[in-house]
């Protein structure tokens, strides 16, 4: 889910891996927020976990405040892309389904 700057938000699903995060059109997320680059960040499925790799850009990516090229995202995680704010919301699998003879 991306917060933005007016209040509102955007929530995106991540079935599609790799996820380009930025300005650019071609953004799989595009945050039209001046001081996140072009190509701002990738967000990647690996096995089971989804990482955020910061592509050299100008303003940071952060992830709970901390400067980070790479990172492993956690449910609850607060992503920011420059001032842009996201919340990495995993998805909860499906119910299991009970047995019984």
């Amino acid at each position: 889910m991306w917060e933005k700057a007016d209040g509102g938000r955007v929530e995106f699903s991540l079935e599609s891996s790799p996820m380009l995060v930025g300005r650019d059109e071609t953004a799989e997320i595009r945050v039209d927020e001046p001081l996140v680059s072009l190509a701002h960040a990738r967000i990647e499925r690996r096995g089971e976990a989804y990482v955020v790799c910061d592509l050299g850009s100008t303003n940071l990516t952060r992830v709970n405040g901390e400067v980070v090229a790479e990172r492993e995202l956690r449910h609850g995680d607060e992503v920011r892309f420059a001032r842009a704010r996201c919340l990495f919301l995993a998805q909860a699998g499906p119910d299991p389904i009970a047995g019984g003879v």
